[in-house]
């Protein structure tokens, strides 16, 4: 399994670095504004993680592996909470770090309310990027090489910092993460590896209470990253300064959310341990 996992790791970021360090002097702030090849190498750099997901199952596991790789893509019937947490798990992130950003006498500027009749759209457009692009290897193949049903804390980091150190190249880019187009340095890059090992709990957590569903995963993605672009569309005056502020606050939100959680889990455990008869 750790063979498999680090054939992954290597083939993935090849691929997918050797575009991207092609093009980061090259790349606009947006790669649909960018020149044709420049666009191309791009999205063929985000689509690595999901081309090898496929190619390396399809090798290991042969058809029996690629089809039920892709049940798991299309096992829509997860259950309504599961649903209700995906899809909503993105857009309370970003209005609990809003909170808190405007609490702590950060300002968002004038409201774009135009955009809200959008808002649907643009929530689901993303899924051809991000989610498609990426989970058929991160959740697909990567994380059951891993034991985390038995061991999710450990399975969640590996994934996390593999996933986060994938993005590397992009953040000398003007786009392509949360932290691009900023200064970067320690503290950038730290808080971006915090915000994706913190999201990689939450995929986990969901991933194993749907029994392996690739559905959710990409449904979560779909919500995270929609959430991120409407919450930059609907606060156009931000400057890059104040983004990452809120980008802080979105991590300390993100943070609060898997300690609460933790803790709410932990109690319910020791109620039912106290509940639970006696062998004596």
């Amino acid at each position: 399994m750790a063979q498999r996992l680090l054939a992954f790791t290597l083939l993935t970021f090849a691929m997918s670095w050797a575009c991207w360090f092609t093009i980061i002097d090259r790349l606009g702030p947006s790669p649909f504004a960018s020149a044709p090849l420049v666009m191309v190498l791009f999205l063929l750099g985000a689509y690595s993680p999901s081309l090898m997901g496929i190619l390396l199952t399809g090798l290991y596991e042969g058809k029996s592996g690629l089809k039920a790789l892709l049940k798991s893509a299309l096992s829509v019937r997860v259950g309504g909470f599961w649903l209700f947490v995906a899809v909503l798990t993105g857009p309370l992130l970003f209005a609990v770090a809003t909170g808190l950003y405007v609490g702590l006498g950060g300002s968002v500027g004038e409201i774009n309310y135009g955009l809200l009749p959008w808002i649907p759209i643009v929530f689901v457009v993303p899924v051809v990027f991000g989610p498609l692009a990426e989970e058929f290897g991160w959740r697909g193949f990567a994380l059951p090489l891993l034991d985390h049903k038995r061991k999710p804390i450990s399975a969640s980091v590996i994934i996390g910092f593999i996933w986060a150190l994938w993005h590397a190249p992009l953040f000398w880019a003007e786009t392509g993460t949360a932290i691009s187009g900023h200064t970067i340095d320690l503290t950038t890059i730290a808080l971006f590896f915090a915000a994706v090992i913190g999201s990689s709990f939450i995929y986990t957590w969901m991933f194993n209470g749907t029994a392996g569903s690739l559905f959710i995963a990409v449904l979560l993605h779909l919500s995270m990253n929609a959430s991120g672009t409407i919450a930059s569309m609907l606060f156009p005056q931000m400057n890059a300064e104040q983004k990452l502020d809120l980008y802080e606050c979105y991590v300390i939100a993100l943070w609060a959310t898997l300690l609460i959680g933790t803790l709410v889990r932990r109690l319910r455990n020791a109620r039912e341990v106290a509940a639970a008869p006696s062998s004596s």
